[in-house]
């Protein structure tokens, strides 16, 4: 955002459960969360607009696509998560592992050690932002990926109508569902760019370079 700033109005929501927004009644889905952020950008005024989604986000700004097509002009989305029902499952037995808070404080290792295995050679200081965001959320902080692989994803990167980019760090975790995206959308303009997991804290300006070269035909 600092990188495209002064050449568009640009809005960064809190997903439900993180940052400084709400805890919501009970563990969400994408839908909810689509629901949430289509009725905030109504409170803010904003009828049409183009998305873009970092992991989490990618699920969330794909479905919304295909929820809101007449308002999406275009979708861009890091690291998409396309797999199929049992790729889904294994991470959610590898992966999403519920943080219980214990009396000697081993929770904060490990969420620090799940942040730190997700990218070949984060900084401590993105690690700590990380951790901190993680610790926030506190018990519920898994919904969130528990919600990503109960998503069919690849139903609804099928439905999306609008134009579409695909980026992905080289050395992302997510980076061997990257060409079954691409292969999936052959309209989609892909590109691999340099880095991992974090690649848009790393190489912000080569992120933002993609993404205003392409949002300069979709005007």
């Amino acid at each position: 955002m600092t990188e495209l700033q002064g050449q568009y109005r640009m809005f960064a929501l809190d997903t439900p459960g993180f940052g400084q927004s709400f805890f919501p009644s009970q563990a969400p889905t994408i839908g909810y969360y689509v629901a949430t952020f289509l009725e905030a950008l109504q409170t803010l005024g904003v009828q049409d607009f183009h998305l873009f989604g970092h992991h989490t986000g990618a699920s969330i700004a794909c479905e919304l696509a295909a929820t809101a097509p007449t308002r999406v002009r275009s979708l861009t989305m890091v690291g998409p998560v396309y797999m199929d029902a049992a790729e889904r499952q294994k991470w959610i037995r590898d992966f999403v592992k519920a943080m219980v808070i214990t009396p000697d404080g081993s929770h904060l290792m490990q969420i620090w050690k799940r942040v730190n295995s997700i990218d070949p050679a984060p900084s401590p200081s993105l690690c700590h932002r990380e951790a901190v965001d993680n610790l926030r959320a506190g018990e519920r902080y898994h919904e969130a990926y528990l919600a990503v692989f109960n998503q069919d994803f690849p139903a609804l990167l099928a439905q999306v109508q609008c134009p579409i980019l695909m980026l992905c760090g080289a050395q992302d975790v997510l980076m061997p569902y990257f060409k079954p995206s691409s292969d999936a959308r052959p309209d989609a303009k892909s590109v691999t760019l340099p880095g991992g997991t974090y690649v848009v804290d790393d190489h912000p300006a080569a992120v933002a370079t993609e993404i205003r070269t392409f949002l300069q035909y979709q005007r």
